[in-house]
């Protein structure tokens, strides 16, 4: 990463030809592991409840996120309504 002078002053770095401020490496980072570890507890989740769609659940839902973190958020909450009660 070769740093890049910014506007604001703020420390950035070039990465792929895109220029980026570290709070959104930071975000980026945070987002990235909520996305791996809600589809991992989805999986294990459905798993546990002896569900068929079990891995449509972990895997399809962290792909939600193409579309928003608010659509992703909005199929957790389906998810929690539709599973299984034990």
């Amino acid at each position: 990463m070769v740093l890049a002078p910014s506007v604001a002053q703020l420390p950035t770095y070039r990465i792929w030809g895109a220029t980026v401020v570290r709070d959104e490496l930071f975000l980026l980072a945070v987002l990235l592991v909520l996305w791996a570890t809600l589809g991992r507890w989805m999986y294990n989740d459905a798993t546990a409840r002896d569900n068929d769609w079990a891995w449509q659940w972990g895997f399809g839902t962290p792909l939600t996120v193409i579309a928003g973190l608010d659509v992703m958020l909005l199929v957790v909450v389906i998810y929690l309504l539709l599973r299984n009660s034990e």
